[in-house]
């Protein structure tokens, strides 16, 4: 369900191998390797309680375009002088969406389903489709966020894929209709250049 499982198929490249002093590492096809984060670190994060950020999240003014899914009523208000869009491909059911940031390295999908999903569980639900894409996947950041007026879960992750250092940072958000995953990414190398227009473009979500 998370943005990991459309990058699945790349992880399939990561195997798993002992140091000779008994360390887990990651092998990728490429040549490089990284050590195993202890999955426990991970997992233990899952069971902490989270905390509802005072501030409160609106889109911009400059968000003015309303890309709305068609599963369920939401949709994401872009600026689109700064993003590109395009629907999901003909011989696929998900991402609803794609985004991308005209001027770097930054990206987007709008994941939907019509089921009802607990925000909750879903944090649970995310982390472990995260660890099936990338093994050494950790929880960097976890709360709740009023945005637009409505309760969404706030997560970021950072996980090795194929090589590449990736971070994430996504809205969540379910009502009787329907789920949604708004999730905004790129390279460990450019996320911090460009963390404020992949949060601008969240605060965009909004149940219509």
């Amino acid at each position: 369900m998370i943005c990991f499982l459309t990058i699945s198929n790349i992880a399939k490249s990561q195997t798993k191998a002992l140091t000779d002093n008994g360390k887990e590492v990651l092998l990728f096809d490429n040549g490089t390797w990284t050590y195993l984060q202890d999955s426990s670190s991970v997992n233990s994060t899952s069971i902490d309680s989270l905390t509802l950020n005072k501030n409160k999240f609106t889109k911009t003014s400059q968000a003015t375009f309303l890309v709305k899914s068609t599963s369920f009523n939401v949709g994401v208000f872009i600026n689109p002088s700064k993003w590109a869009f395009a629907s999901h491909k003909d011989n696929e059911k998900t991402p609803e969406y794609r985004f991308s940031l005209k001027s770097g390295e930054g990206y987007a999908l709008m994941i939907t389903e019509k089921t009802q999903v607990d925000l909750e569980n879903m944090r649970q639900i995310a982390l472990l489709n995260a660890q099936k894409a990338s093994f050494d996947v950790k929880e960097t950041s976890a709360e709740y966020r009023i945005v637009n007026n409505k309760k969404m879960l706030c997560l970021k992750f950072q996980g090795t894929v194929k090589g590449i250092k990736l971070a994430y940072f996504g809205y969540y958000y379910s009502n009787p209709n329907g789920t949604v995953q708004l999730l905004g990414f790129s390279s460990q190398q450019y996320f911090d250049s460009i963390q404020k227009d992949l949060e601008n473009f969240l605060n965009g979500l909004v149940e219509i």
